[in-house]
């Protein structure tokens, strides 16, 4: 009898805890997606967006409309581009902490070192700035998927297509994250 009793006890806090648990989700996500940069006019060894990477994050909602996201990414292209780096994003929208679409834009820092050639040898170089992005994703209970679109102040890397006789280019990303709430 006293067994019976365990069990069904053991059962019925199970059960409570897991009903808990899926109503006291938090905000905060991790997550890994892939990841493109493409400088428009670039050399060779600087980024473009046939040579995808990937990324890992973490995302904090503050409410509905306002969020934040640092996200670390990085690109060993087959040509010999080695690129990593991170941003920190601020996100405003709408549909940012509950389930159903989501939709935000807002501006980015990001710190980014790519290994560039200088006369017969390579070093890192480092680029960093401004951006602005836009994104859209859909939450279905704890997981998301998003898609995101940004611009880079390309002030350092058109320095770097100067030094190529290149002309100035745009530099933009790409990513598409999978998430999941804890």
């Amino acid at each position: 009898m006293s067994l019976l009793k365990v069990i069904t006890a053991s059962l019925l806090l199970a059960a409570a805890a897991s009903h808990a648990a899926e109503e006291e989700f938090t905000n905060f996500r991790v997550g890994v997606g892939g990841y493109a940069a493409d400088l428009s006019n670039a050399p060779q060894y600087m980024p473009d967006s046939d040579q995808p990477g990937f990324a890992v994050f973490a995302e904090f909602p503050q409410s509905n409309v306002a969020a934040s996201r640092f996200i670390l990414y990085r690109v060993n292209g087959e040509d010999g581009l080695k690129l990593q780096g991170g941003e920190t994003q601020l996100m405003w929208g709408w549909g940012l902490a509950k389930e159903g679409p989501r939709i935000y834009t807002g501006p980015t820092w990001h710190y980014e070192k790519v290994q560039v050639p200088r006369g017969a040898s390579e070093r890192y170089k480092v680029f960093n700035g401004w951006g602005w992005q836009l994104g859209a994703g859909y939450q279905f209970r704890a997981v998301t998927l998003d898609f995101a679109f940004g611009w880079h102040d390309n002030q350092d890397y058109n320095k770097e297509n100067d030094r190529a006789g290149l002309k100035d280019g745009d530099y933009t990303t790409q990513s598409l994250l999978l998430s999941y709430r804890f």
